[in-house]
């Protein structure tokens, strides 16, 4: 874990966006041991409406925040923000980032991202502007180690920092790349699970699974 400057001059917001559907511990171990590295003051889980790059979610926007909402029981510091589900069309990345900055002026804002959307992030809508409005946090899974085009490993070489404390001290600009742990899970794995009416209670917090068994959801 890197050491944090205690002089720190802003406080550190991490916000997390998927579709989450269903949300795992796959996605809550990632953010809880990033929240650590950067001593976050608080995590935000931010469902997509439409993701512009995935199929739309086969559960409604209210099942899916409701399972986000169940899941930030697992720690006072995570919290769910909405405001993509209240969008009528695709969730994209720079209008949610965007809107935070103007909301938080003052506040260093943390958007996370996995390696393997670090790889493809000149294909997001205006994806070089988005160190305009926070950071980028990478999640380098397992240390997994990625190829980069020329465009985005240039991107990197402007933006990259290796000192936590940086994200600290500044409001948006930096991309910091933090290895984490490896848990082999995917919504879509525990989708098939429970249409096969397998036990999922290892793969998701347990009021996740009492709110997929009660309202039926993902089963055939």
């Amino acid at each position: 874990m890197n050491s944090i400057n205690s002089a720190k001059s802003l406080p550190l917001e991490l916000y997390f966006g998927g579709t989450f559907n269903p949300v795992h511990h796959g996605h809550l171990q990632v953010a809880l041991e990033i929240s650590e590295n950067l001593s976050a003051d608080s995590v935000y889980l931010v469902p997509n409406y439409l993701p512009p790059h995935k199929a739309s979610p086969d559960v409604s926007a209210a099942h899916r925040s409701a399972m986000c909402e169940l899941a930030c029981q697992i720690d006072a510091k995570f919290k769910v923000d909405a405001r993509e589900l209240v969008q009528t069309g695709a969730s994209y990345t720079i209008a949610t980032l965007k809107q935070l900055r103007a909301e938080k002026p003052d506040t260093s804002i943390c958007f996370l991202i996995g390696m393997d959307s670090l790889q493809t992030l000149d294909t997001w809508r205006e994806w070089k502007t988005l160190t305009e409005y926070a950071h980028l946090v990478v999640a380098a899974r397992g240390g997994y180690q990625a190829n980069f085009n020329p465009d985005i490993q240039s991107f990197l070489e402007k933006h990259q920092t290796r000192q936590a404390s940086e994200l600290h001290q500044k409001k948006n600009g930096c991309v910091y790349l933090v290895n984490t742990s490896e848990l082999m899970i995917s919504a879509s794995q525990i989708r098939s699970r429970y249409q096969n009416k397998q036990n999922c209670l290892c793969l998701l917090p347990d009021a996740v699974n009492e709110y997929i068994m009660l309202n039926h959801l993902y089963q055939r």
